[in-house]
């Protein structure tokens, strides 16, 4: 049996640990005799007790760690109990105050006491008094709700830094360009202005009360930007831009710049074209101070080639006139030759005469006619004339007429051909076409036409011929084609039938 009690009050500080070795013997009785026999004791597991570590105690500390192993126990062996006593611990909790930016200890507290004892300290007054000097507090790994004593020594840091109060000094460096007239030094336009400002930080330690300044920096930038120059309508700068001021720093002096304008001179040019001749007729030069009026229109000068038989085609001068400008102003008034057109007319004309072969009118003419037109251009300017070529009004050519049929008579033509390639030199044509008497007897039956063709474009309006009348029947028919002539071929067989009929009567006769 072990007993954990406390050494100053003797009570029991942990269960007691118990164990227990068992041994054996075995008793033999005689039956007859009674007599017994009694075997040696024998262990039933083992004959050690083991060792028996002691219970660790928080905040405690017993005098024996372990009870060693006991061995050799038999059966004679007295029952064994042994005491472990336990002490109190004592426990040790330092804090050490520390400034930061010196690295140096300021103070240290040393505590101690009976383990999970209340140390019964907080940092809260010392940090005042720290804070209260200009320190501010950096870091505690000091328990806020305090702390109790443990078997382990305890070690805590309070870090504190100086204070630091921080003011913005500011400084600025101004730009100013002036714009201003050459001639009279009168204000231009308004200045142009630019400010860059510098900046630095004043520390001040709340502790030492030492200063210390930071080095000025840029707020935005160290560098005045390139500045264009205003335009001004009619005047040009001295400097077309203040270039880019750059390295600027806090030491730097504030910058003036002036820009001067002088007055610009204009210039305009108004050509004259012949657009008919590609020449350049005359040209007008002005010149004077930008923005006043040239005081000149082109009226009075186109009207002058107008009066000499121009034609005005273009002209992008504006009619009011206008003014000099900074740029040089180039204006075209374009003219053309004015013309007069006249039409020639000239005649080519085709004539068919029908007549009997004693001279008499068989049927009335036919006529057709090509007009011939050109066009004649006279320049009035120049006086120039000039003529288009002829061209016909049908094409050049006469159409193919076919002769009037006429009864009982054969003409000497069945149609007058087409005539091609006429022109306007061509000598008025004549032609006669005779008709002759079919012999008696012979019977020439009269032609239906067909429905005639729907006449050509190139066909002459004037009828192919007039038919002669009689009165009783149309013995005369206008001609239709093909089928009229075999209509006539096959009359003029029949007429060669009638002759040879009687002949070959006589040649019968004669042989009978």
């Amino acid at each position: 049996m072990i007993h954990y009690v406390y050494k100053d009050s003797g009570d029991k500080a942990a269960e007691d640990h118990a164990a227990t070795l068992g041994f054996s013997r075995t008793i033999s009785t005689d039956k007859v005799t009674k007599e017994k026999t009694y075997s040696d004791w024998t262990a039933d597991n083992a004959d050690s007790f083991s060792e028996v570590v002691s219970p660790v105690l928080k905040g405690y500390t017993a005098d024996q760690l372990k009870v060693s192993e006991m061995t050799g126990i038999t059966s004679d062996t007295a029952d064994i109990s042994v005491t472990v006593s336990y002490t109190r611990n004592q426990g040790t909790i330092d804090i050490t105050y520390i400034d930061e930016i010196t690295g140096q200890v300021l103070t240290k507290k040393d505590l101690s006491g009976g383990t999970d004892d209340p140390s019964n300290y907080t940092t809260a007054d010392d940090i005042k008094s720290y804070t209260d000097k200009g320190y501010e507090l950096v870091s505690s790994d000091y328990p806020d709700g305090r702390t109790v004593f443990t078997d382990e020594a305890q070690h805590y840091t309070v870090k504190l830094k100086h204070g630091i109060t921080n003011e913005t000094d500011k400084k600025a460096v101004n730009q100013v360009i002036h714009y201003v007239y050459k001639d009279t030094g009168d204000k231009a336009a308004e200045d142009h202005t630019a400010t860059l400002g510098f900046s630095r930080t004043i520390s001040t330690d709340k502790v030492t009360g030492e200063k210390t300044y930071s080095d000025w920096t840029a707020d935005t930038a160290d560098s005045f930007s390139e500045v264009v120059s205003p335009v001004l309508k009619g005047y040009t700068a001295d400097q077309l831009k203040v270039s880019e001021m750059t390295g600027i720093t806090s030491d730097t002096a504030d910058i003036s710049v002036t820009v001067s304008y002088t007055r610009n001179q204009g210039t305009i040019d108004v050509t004259y074209i012949d657009e008919t001749t590609g020449k350049v007729l005359s040209t007008k030069d002005l010149s004077g101070g930008t923005g006043d009026s040239s005081n000149y229109t082109t009226v009075d000068t186109i009207k002058s080639y107008t009066d000499k038989g121009y034609e005005l085609v273009s002209s992008d001068y504006p009619e009011d006139g206008t003014k000099f400008a900074d740029d040089p102003q180039h204006y075209v008034v374009r003219l053309k030759h004015g013309t007069v057109v006249e039409t020639e007319n000239k005649s080519v004309n085709e004539v068919i005469h029908y007549v009997y072969d004693n001279g008499d009118k068989a049927a009335d003419n036919y006529k057709a006619t090509i007009v011939f037109s050109r066009t004649i251009t006279t320049d009035k300017v120049t006086g120039e004339k000039t003529y288009s070529d002829w061209t016909a009004d049908n094409g050049g050519r006469f159409a193919a007429v076919l002769s009037p049929i006429i009864k009982d008579y054969i003409a000497s033509q069945l149609k007058i051909d087409e005539m091609t390639g006429i022109t306007v030199d061509t000598a008025d044509i004549e032609k006669t076409v005779v008709y002759h008497k079919v012999p008696a007897g012979i019977i020439v039956p009269p032609v239906l036409p067909e429905k005639p063709s729907k006449p050509s474009d190139n066909q002459p309006k004037t009828p192919t011929a007039k038919a002669v009348k009689d009165n009783k029947t149309k013995d005369i028919l206008p001609s239709t084609g093909d089928s009229q002539k075999s209509q006539i071929v096959l009359t003029l067989l029949g007429i060669m039938a009638v002759i040879a009929s009687p002949l070959a009567i006589l040649f019968k006769r004669k042989k009978q």
